[in-house]
């Protein structure tokens, strides 16, 4: 359980970091232009939807039903 717990982590870190950095290259910005508010909001928003999916997904009941 602890591994998957960790694995859980790790990948949604990994996620939001990879969504923010894209919108940053898609959008063609530059994180001053951007600002580091609106990478924050996109790293916790997009990581938090890949922890609710690997947590359903790996089963390991940080949100319990």
């Amino acid at each position: 359980m602890t591994i998957r717990r960790a694995i859980v982590w790790g990948i949604s870190i990994l996620f939001g970091a990879a969504s923010a950095i894209g919108v940053i290259f898609v959008l063609n910005t530059t994180l001053e232009k951007f600002s580091l508010t609106g990478v924050l909001l996109i790293f916790l928003c997009l990581g938090s939807f890949a922890f609710i999916w690997l947590d359903y997904i790996l089963k390991t009941e940080y949100l319990r039903t």
